[in-house]
């Protein structure tokens, strides 16, 4: 018979390290957070997501240990891309409507390819692209920084328009790069960082569609992993103080471990879609990070219904 142990292992709910393999003494390092990563929770103004998501806010915030603050990684509602305003904003709005009335932590956002309203028709509109999601969240910019409780936060902006003008693909446009640049080289190299992007840099979770199999060669999309994932992995590994970048957009979970650093796809409070509890091998669910003073990072995954 399984124990309690074997069984969360086996389905991959048990904390992952940093470095797999390192063994670290009792006592010889100190937690400095605890923050609960939510993302992709693809809301509508329906009954199932927001009392899906309620359920998942309710969670979070009833563990004995405490999470200090949310991290959200993007598609925070179902589609704007494709929507008019009428229905972008009734999705917001049923966000809005469940963090009020169901959640009391901090949310730190970062912005997804289904935030950013690429509707044809409201291309001269002020709020077309972006505009509306960073207001919707209330942040500073498409992308940025914060330092809290010891480690640095670099939340990418990893959503860009196609050669042909319509969203989306993933990278990491030159303005912002320079900006990542000269926020990695403005760093104390002493201080540990943590890097937020939607759309994974790095990610196992590439290889698990048949569909990007073809002529017998992997031929992986720009909207599934950064295409240019080759740039930052080299500027990474001259700062090797970034010890973990998370994402979300697959709805599946993985970790892969390159150069140093941890590469973490953080599976999705809506499952599939909300059609299905399960996306392919990973259940609806919300992760705890714990960040310790030595730069490693512990991640639990927890399905929440």
């Amino acid at each position: 018979m399984m124990n309690r142990r074997t069984l969360l292992k086996s389905a991959g709910l048990l904390p992952l390290l940093t470095a797999p393999g390192l063994t670290i003494a009792a006592g010889t390092r100190k937690r400095n957070l605890r923050f609960a990563y939510v993302g992709d929770t693809h809301i509508l103004p329906e009954t199932k997501p927001m009392t899906g998501v309620a359920k998942c806010l309710h969670q979070v915030q009833q563990q004995r240990d405490k999470p200090a603050f949310i991290l959200h990684g993007g598609d925070v509602i179902m589609d704007a891309l494709k929507e008019d305003r009428a229905k972008v904003q009734q999705q917001w709005d049923a966000w809005h409507s469940v963090m009020k009335a169901e959640n009391s932590l901090p949310v730190e956002y970062c912005i997804g390819n289904h935030d950013i309203w690429g509707f044809d028709n409201a291309k001269n509109d002020p709020l077309y692209g972006k505009k509306w999601a960073v207001d919707q969240m209330q942040i500073s910019g498409r992308y940025r920084s914060f330092a809290k409780s010891g480690w640095h936060f670099i939340i990418l902006d990893s959503v860009q328009p196609r050669p042909d003008g319509n969203w989306y693909t993933g990278g990491i446009d030159p303005e912002q790069l320079e900006w990542l640049k000269g926020e990695l080289a403005r760093i104390d190299a002493k201080t540990p960082i943590l890097v937020m992007s939607h759309i994974p840099i790095v990610s196992v979770t590439a290889f698990a569609f048949p569909t990007n199999v073809k002529e017998g060669s992997w031929q992986i999309p720009g909207g599934i992993a950064l295409p240019d994932a080759a740039q930052l992995i080299t500027l990474f590994s001259k700062h090797p103080n970034v010890k973990a970048c998370l994402s979300g957009h697959m709805h599946l979970l993985d970790q892969a471990v390159y150069n140093g650093v941890t590469y973490l796809c953080n599976g999705a409070v809506s499952g599939n879609w909300w059609k299905a509890d399960t996306y392919q091998q990973t259940h609806a669910g919300y992760a705890l990070f714990d960040l310790y003073d030595d730069g490693t990072v512990e991640r639990t995954y927890l399905p929440y219904s």
